[in-house]
Parts: C-alpha cells; sequence; structure tokens
C-alpha cells in the first residue's frame, strides 16, 4: 500500500510540476511569441500540454526508473570474489533500496527485487558470507525457488544454534522438506521431536510424525502413542491414519483389535487400491491374518453399507461448488474459459478483417513495435515533439480561421474613381467603430472588457456573430464615431499607449449601424 501511495503521489507531482513550468511556458511562447496579435480559444492546446505533462510524469518518468536499475544491475553482472566485497555489498543494498523506490509499483518492484536477491545470494556465497545479514538474503532466494537445494546448507545452521524454534523458522523447515519431498531424515526428524515435544497434532504436522516414524527414527515409539489414541478417538480412517495403525500394530498399543478392524474395512472398501496399491496390499494382508468369522463380518458390514448407500439420495453440489467445479474444468481443459471463447471470437473477427483493413492494423503495429525497440531517448523526444507539432498546427489553424473571420467582416472598400453620378449625389450618414479583439469565448471577452474599462478606456460593447466553422464570434468594438478622423484619433491613442495591439475599421451606414449595435 505504501508503495502504491509513494508511487502515484511522486508521479502526479511530476506532472503538475511539469504542467506549471513546462504547460504555461509553451502557452507564453503560442501567444506572445509565435501568435502575439491573434486571439483565439486555446482549450484544445491545454489539452494537450496536460496529456504531454503527464505522459512525461508517468510514463517516461518510469521508464528513467527502469533504465537506472537495469544499468545498475548490469554493472554487478559478473562481479566476484576478486572485487571489493565491502563496496560490492553496499552497491547490492543500495539497488534493493532502489526497488522500494517510488519508480515502481508494488508488483514490478517485487520482480526486480527478486533479480537482485537471487545474485546478491549467489555472490555472498561465493565469499563465504553466513552472517545474520547473509542469511536473511538467503532465505530471500530459497522463498523465491525452494527447489533449488543451493542455500539449504546455510539455512541449516540455524538448527544448530540451540533452542526452540519459533513458528517462522518451524515453518520455514516445513517448506524445506516438502520441497525435498521428505527425503531429509535429518530435518524430518528434528523437526518432529520439536512437534512432539510441544504436543502439536495438526494437519501440517502429521506428514512429518508420519515420515519420521516411518523413517525408524528414535522418537517412532513416542510419536505413535501420542497419536494413535488421537486418531481411534476421532474414528479416522484416511491415508495417514491407515499408515500409523500399520507402523503402531507391531508396537501392540491399546486399540489394536479397532486398528485391524478399520484397516479390514479399508481393503473390503478398494478405495485406495488405484491411489496407493502399496497400502491397500498391507491392509489386505493384515485383513487376511484375521479370524475368518471376523473377516466375514467385515465384508457383510462394507456390502451392507454400500446398498443402503444406493437408497440415499444426497444434493452433493451447491452454486459454489458448480463454480469450483467449472473452474476445475478450465484449468484441466475439459471446457473453455469465458476469455478462451472471446478469443475465439476475436479471432473469427479477424478472420473477417482481411485485405486492406488487416493490411493497415498490421502497419500500425509493426510501427509500435519499431517504436517500442528504439531506445530510450528517441521515445522521449519523439513523444514531445509530436505534441509540439500538434500545437503548432492547432495554433495554424486558429490564426487563419480567425483571419478568415475578420476579412469577410470588413465592409469592401470604396473606388478611388467614382462614376460622376455618385461625385454628385448625397452620401449617406456612417457611424464608425474600432474593432480591437475577436474571440470564441464570451469568458473571454468579458475579460477584455473589463481589462480595457480599468485601463481608461469608454465607449466599449460586444457583437456577437456566427462562425463558419462552428461557435460564435464575440467581437469587441470601441464607439460609434461620427467621424472617420476620429475614429482613427482614438485608434492611434489606443496603440501608442499600448492598450490595444491591432484594430480595424468598421464603417457602416447608420441605420443598420444603429440596429446591429444596439
Amino acid at each position: 500500500m505504501f508503495q502504491t501511495i509513494k508511487y502515484f503521489l511522486v508521479r502526479t507531482g511530476i506532472s503538475l510540476f511539469l504542467l506549471l513550468v513546462f504547460g504555461f511556458f509553451a502557452l507564453y511562447v503560442v501567444h506572445e511569441i509565435a501568435l502575439p496579435r491573434t486571439a483565439f480559444d486555446d482549450v484544445m492546446i491545454q489539452w494537450a500540454l496536460l496529456f504531454i505533462c503527464v505522459f512525461m510524469g508517468f510514463f517516461a518518468y518510469g521508464q528513467i526508473g527502469d533504465q537506472r536499475f537495469l544499468n545498475a544491475f548490469h554493472a554487478l553482472k559478473d562481479v566476484g570474489p576478486l572485487y571489493d566485497k565491502e563496496v560490492i555489498v553496499r552497491k547490492f543494498e543500495n539497488l534493493l533500496r532502489f526497488t522500494e523506490s517510488a519508480y515502481f509499483l508494488p508488483g514490478p518492484a517485487r520482480r526486480f527485487r527478486g533479480l537482485v536477491v537471487r545474485k546478491y545470494a549467489d555472490y555472498l556465497m561465493s565469499i563465504g558470507r553466513e552472517e545474520p545479514e547473509a542469511l536473511k538474503i538467503y532465505l530471500k532466494a530459497f522463498l523465491q525457488n525452494p527447489e533449488n537445494s543451493k542455500f539449504r546448507a546455510p539455512l541449516l545452521s540455524i538448527l544448530d544454534q540451540g533452542g526452540d524454534l519459533s513458528e517462522n523458522e518451524i515453518d520455514l523447515l516445513l517448506v524445506m522438506v516438502r520441497a525435498e519431498d521428505f527425503k531429509d531424515a535429518f530435518i524430518v526428524n528434528h523437526l518432529a521431536s520439536i512437534f512432539l515435544r510441544k504436543k502439536k497434532l495438526t494437519g501440517k504436522t502429521e506428514p512429518v510424525f508420519l515420515f519420521a516414524v516411518e523413517n525408524e527414527s528414535n522418537d517412532a515409539g513416542e510419536i505413535l502413542q501420542f497419536i494413535v489414541p488421537v486418531l481411534l478417538e476421532n474414528h479416522r480412517a484416511d491415508i495417514f491414519a491407515l499408515r500409523f495403525y500399520l507402523q503402531a500394530l507391531s508396537l501392540h498399543l491399546q486399540g489394536e483389535d479397532e486398528m485391524r478392524e478399520i484397516l479390514g474395512k479399508a481393503f473390503c472398501e478398494g478405495h485406495y487400491e488405484g491411489i496407493d496399491p502399496v497400502l491397500h496390499e498391507k491392509c489386505g494382508q493384515t485383513f487376511s491374518l484375521m479370524e475368518l468369522d471376523k473377516q466375514a463380518e467385515i465384508r457383510e458390514a462394507v456390502a451392507t453399507n454400500r446398498i443402503s448407500g444406493r437408497l440415499k439420495k444426497i444434493n452433493l453440489f451447491n452454486r459454489e461448488d458448480k463454480q469450483d467445479i467449472s473452474r476445475l474444468k478450465v484449468r484441466f481443459g475439459i471446457q473453455k474459459s469465458l476469455f478462451q471463447k472471446l478469443g475465439d471470437g476475436i479471432f473469427w473477427i479477424g478472420r473477417l478483417l482481411q485485405g486492406l483493413g488487416k493490411k493497415i492494423f498490421l502497419k500500425v503495429i509493426d510501427g509500435l513495435i519499431l517504436f517500442g525497440k528504439a531506445r530510450l531517448w528517441v521515445k522521449l523526444v519523439s513523444i514531445p515533439l509530436l505534441g509540439l507539432l500538434i500545437l503548432a498546427g492547432l495554433g495554424v489553424l486558429e490564426w487563419r480561421a480567425t483571419r478568415d473571420e475578420i476579412v469577410a467582416d470588413k465592409e469592401p472598400r470604396t473606388s478611388a474613381v467614382a462614376p460622376v453620378s455618385k461625385l454628385v449625389a448625397k452620401k449617406p450618414n456612417k457611424v464608425h467603430t474600432i474593432q480591437v479583439a475577436a474571440v470564441t469565448s464570451a469568458k473571454q471577452a468579458d475579460q477584455l472588457i473589463k481589462s480595457l474599462e480599468r485601463k481608461g478606456v469608454e465607449k466599449i460593447f460586444i457583437v456577437k456573430s456566427a462562425r463558419q466553422a462552428g461557435g460564435s464570434w464575440y467581437k469587441i468594438r470601441v464607439g460609434p464615431f461620427d467621424k472617420k478622423s476620429n475614429a482613427l484619433k482614438v485608434a492611434k491613442r489606443l496603440m501608442d499607449d499600448n492598450l490595444i495591439k491591432n484594430y480595424f475599421l468598421v464603417s457602416k451606414p447608420k441605420r443598420v449601424a444603429g440596429k446591429k449595435d444596439s
């Protein structure tokens, strides 16, 4: 949990830092350097910057962590006893701590730590270390691969330290004997003596007691005297109990007749004939030594139980059991899982998408594979460059749309040479306004008007018109003015005072302007 929290907190912090520094810098470049005289909605640019910063904060940061680990691990690839031992040990310890950093989630961290632990344990064994810290590393390496007996010898040194073993140490030795399939008689007998001394009889200690008895340990008699009464009291007739009974018959313990009867019944039922033929044969030998009347009685009791069992119908399965059976059928290949069926469906859909679509898909996959095989610096450089190209393209499109709208909104200029009839005719009265900006957001328009009003600009109003690309233009204008010269004087003063960056003059008939601008 702590590793996961570190992972997300650190990467979120890096993403926010990049967004505050790189994001604002990119917006400043777009607005003040690339397109200084253009007002446009930069929502798409902001989303693109957010994607780039999150990509750099999460994916790129993780790639850097993986590369740092692999470089450090590769540096320890060929170390041996001839190197400076303290330096190498310190490097291994630092690398183990590095796997617990915010670079990794718990799953990848555990996988990387496993690589380091196995390499570290091999190195410690090559230099003959057996101090407690080294034993901990041997333990970690053994638990990752219990079948590898390379680290058994140093771990068994804990048996020579005297005193009772802790629960964890006992569990470790149980794992060892099970990994060795109970072939190490020394560990089995030692554990059996510990369990006997503690009177500890559970499901995990029974196999240890049984193998100790069958290996004829020094405590075999005491073990049988401790276990057999408990088994008889609970009417046990499983494989472990039958093997204990067979060993106990030679000691003539109390309950010998009951043990022979259980063994004979197990032979007549024949449940273990296919599971454990040797055990079935031994039960048969015990059954053959019994009196004929007793044999007939046992056979009759077994036959009666079989007949009465056929008459009873038991509802054996509940819903959970049926689900477990379904999982086992999938595990053993009797039926296909949902994911396998889904995979078959996807396969047939893929068969239907042959031709042009398949070729395009394969080309895309090849491109992704080629990108995945590229070097780390190529990946880290290409993604930001692609983002900047997208930003530049969006900026150019917005600038062109703004320019087209402004040109379309302008009135056509009158010709310098006009017909005589028009020169003589009376000119209609016009009003003149100065358009200082055009934006696509009402919020931006309100902010710009408030900014101009704070700087002393008067007679500001908004004209709303439809955009060709969809949406609306919000045009900020100053006026109206009866004379064109007055409008130009005001525009020049605003430019000189750096209150506006650009403008253009809008001249319309007074009647139309009055209706339009109201």
